[in-house]
C-alpha cells in the first residue's frame, strides 16, 4: 500500500486538489530519484516536503516547476490533467518556486527579476513589449512590502546582500497570485536558511495569508519550523514517499526516525579540555575594518571551537572573511602558529593550513561543471600529481571514495558533476574539500549546516569534532543559537562590529535568551 493514502486526514473541501500526483516517477541512469510518488495538494493547506539530502525532494520539485519531466505518472493541476515540459507551464497553472539556489539575475533591478515569469508579461507594467517603469517600479514595491522587505525595486540584484535576495525570491513567487486566475500553488524550498528570527517571523506571515488564497509546499530541514508551520507533513525517503502525516500527530523524533531509519543522537560538544598551556594555532588582536568590525580579539588553542553569533550586519561573516584573507583588514593583526601574518591573501592562509568553508557554496566554495572528486581535490592538486601538473587520477578516485563514504554522499559516484548533487550533498563535498587536508591547522566555517537534514548535519558535526581532535582550531558561524551553544567551546557575540560578550562553556552556562540580549 502506498504510504501517501495511509495516514491522511480527509480534505476539507469538495473542490479538485490544487495538486494531484499519481505514481510519479523519474530515473537518471540507474538511480532511481523518484519512485512511484502520489500525492494530493488540497486548497488552503501547507504541506511539509521532508527527507534526507539526496531522498529525491529536489527532483520532485523541479518535475513540478517544470525543469524536468517524469518518466511515467500522472500530474493533475485543478482537476485537469497537465505535462509541464518547461518552467513557463507550471507558473501558468498557478506554480511559483523559491528555490534553494537562488536563481536571480543579478545585473538586472530587482524589478525587473519580480517581473520576469512566462505570464508577467501580459500585466499592465509592458507595452509593446517595453517596460513601464514607473509601474514596474510600483508594482515590484507592493509585492516587497508584502514579505516586509525594505528594498529599492531600481536596486540591481547583485547589489543586494544574500537575505535581502532570498526576500527578492520569495516576493517573486508570491506574485503568481497576481498574475493568474487559478489558486496559487507556491514551493518554498528551505526559504528560511538564510533568514534571521524576524524576517522568518514575517515570511510565516505570508504564508499564512497565501494559505487563504491557495496551497504551499514549504521545504525545510528545522523540523521543529516544519512542524510549527505546516498542517500536514510528507516524508520522502530513497525516492518514496514513505509517511503523511497531520503535524499535530507527530513528534520532532518520529520525523527522524521516518527519514533516516533510525533515532536521533543528542548534540554535544567535544570533549577537547582546555589546553591552556598549549601555543594558540590562531590568535587575533585588535582586527578592525572601517564600516564593517572593529577591536576583535581571541585567541584557539589547538582542538578548540569558537561559535560566533550575532544578526545580519553584525560584523561576524566579514570578520571570519578578514581571517582567512578573502577580504582586507585595516588594523590589528592575525597570527598563525605563531607567527604573524604578511600580505595576507586567500593562497597565502591555505598555505597556512587555514581552510574556509562559505556560506555560498554555489559562489564561492564549488564549481558545478566539475566532478565532485575533482571539487574535492582542487585545493589539494600537488598531493595527487604525477610529475608537474598532471594529476594521478586513481589517487584522487581513492581518496574521494574514502570521503563520500564517511559523509555518505549519495549518489555515491564521485565521478558524477557536482551540479548534478543535490544542496546538502553538494555542502558535504565543499566540507570534505577542506576536512581532508593533511596540513589543517585553522577550519572556518560559515553555516556549514545549512541545507543538510538532521542526519546528514549529525555526520558533518562529528567530522568537524574529529578535526578538532585531531589538533584543527575551529572558528564557526552557526545557523542557530542552539547550535553555537551546541558545539562552541567558547562564543562570541557581536553587534553592530563590536564585540558585546564573551563566555567560556567550560566555566559559563549561557541561556539562548542570555545570547539573544547581547546580540539586538
Amino acid at each position: 500500500m502506498n504510504p501517501s493514502t495511509t495516514n491522511r486526514a480527509p480534505t476539507a473541501t469538495l473542490d479538485p486538489p490544487t495538486l494531484r500526483l499519481s505514481n510519479v516517477s523519474k530515473s537518471f541512469g540507474a538511480t532511481r530519484a523518484v519512485d512511484g510518488v502520489s500525492l494530493e495538494i488540497p486548497r488552503h493547506e501547507v504541506v511539509g516536503l521532508v527527507g534526507e539530502n539526496g531522498a529525491g525532494k529536489s527532483t520532485l520539485l523541479k518535475i513540478l516547476t517544470g525543469l524536468h519531466q517524469p518518466d511515467s505518472g500522472v500530474i493533475e493541476a485543478h482537476g485537469t490533467a497537465v505535462r509541464f515540459r518547461r518552467p513557463q507551464d507550471a507558473v501558468a497553472a498557478g506554480i511559483g518556486v523559491v528555490h534553494q539556489e537562488q536563481s536571480l539575475l543579478p545585473n538586472l533591478s530587482v524589478a525587473e527579476n519580480i517581473a520576469m515569469s512566462a505570464v508577467a508579461s501580459k500585466d499592465q507594467a509592458t507595452r509593446f513589449g517595453f517596460y513601464r517603469w514607473r509601474q514596474l517600479n510600483r508594482e515590484a514595491a507592493e509585492v516587497l512590502g508584502r514579505v516586509g522587505a525594505d528594498i529599492d525595486p531600481r536596486t540591481k540584484v547583485g547589489d543586494l546582500s544574500f537575505v535581502d535576495r532570498q526576500m527578492v525570491e520569495i516576493a517573486r513567487a508570491l506574485r503568481v497570485d497576481e498574475i493568474v486566475h487559478v489558486a496559487p500553488l507556491v514551493i518554498l524550498d528551505e526559504p528560511t536558511s538564510v533568514l534571521e528570527r524576524d524576517e522568518t517571523d514575517v515570511l510565516e506571515r505570508e504564508i499564512r495569508s497565501l494559505k487563504k488564497l491557495g496551497s504551499v509546499i514549504f521545504v525545510s530541514h528545522r523540523l521543529d519550523e516544519v512542524l510549527r508551520i505546516c498542517d500536514r507533513i510528507v516524508v520522502m525517503r530513497h525516492g518514496r514517499l514513505v509517511a503523511d502525516r497531520r503535524t499535530d500527530s507527530v513528534t520532532e523524533e518520529e520525523l527522524f526516525r521516518l527519514m533516516i531509519g533510525k533515532e536521533s543522537r543528542a548534540a554535544g560538544r567535544p570533549a577537547t579540555g582546555r589546553a591552556e598551556a598549549a601555543q594558540p594555532v590562531l590568535e587575533v588582536e585588535g582586527l578592525g575594518r572601517a564600516g564593517h568590525f572593529t577591536d576583535v580579539s581571541f585567541a584557539l588553542p589547538p582542538g578548540h571551537c569558537l561559535a560566533i553569533v550575532g544578526t545580519l550586519g553584525s560584523g561576524r561573516e566579514e570578520l571570519v572573511r578578514a581571517v582567512y584573507g578573502a577580504e582586507p583588514f585595516d588594523r590589528g593583526t592575525v597570527t598563525i602558529d605563531g607567527e604573524p601574518v604578511r600580505s595576507w591573501s586567500v593562497a597565502a592562509a591555505v598555505r597556512k593550513g587555514v581552510a574556509y568553508v562559505p556560506s555560498e557554496r554555489k559562489v564561492e566554495g564549488m564549481v558545478g561543471g566539475l566532478t565532485a572528486a575533482e571539487n574535492m581535490t582542487l585545493a589539494h592538486t600537488p598531493r595527487h600529481a604525477r610529475r608537474g601538473p598532471f594529476v594521478n587520477r586513481r589517487s584522487r578516485a581513492r581518496l574521494a571514495a574514502e570521503w563520500f563514504e564517511r559523509l555518505d554522499v549519495r549518489p555515491n559516484d564521485p565521478m558524477l558533476h557536482l551540479d548534478r548533487f543535490s544542496g546538502g550533498n553538494q555542502q558535504k563535498v565543499v566540507m570534505a574539500k577542506w576536512l581532508m587536508a593533511e596540513d589543517l591547522r585553522v577550519l572556518i566555517l560559515d553555516h556549514p549546516l545549512r541545507g543538510l537534514d538532521p542526519g546528514a548535519a549529525e555526520t558533518v558535526n562529528a567530522q568537524i569534532r574529529a578535526a578538532a581532535q585531531a589538533g584543527a582550531a575551529v572558528v564557526l558561524i552557526a545557523d542557530t543559537i542552539e547550535e553555537a551553544l551546541a558545539m562552541g567551546d567558547d562564543i562570541l557575540v557581536m553587534r553592530d562590529g563590536e564585540v558585546t560578550a564573551r563566555y567560556d562553556l567550560s566555566v559559563d552556562s549561557p541561556t539562548s535568551l542570555d545570547l539573544l540580549g547581547r546580540m539586538v
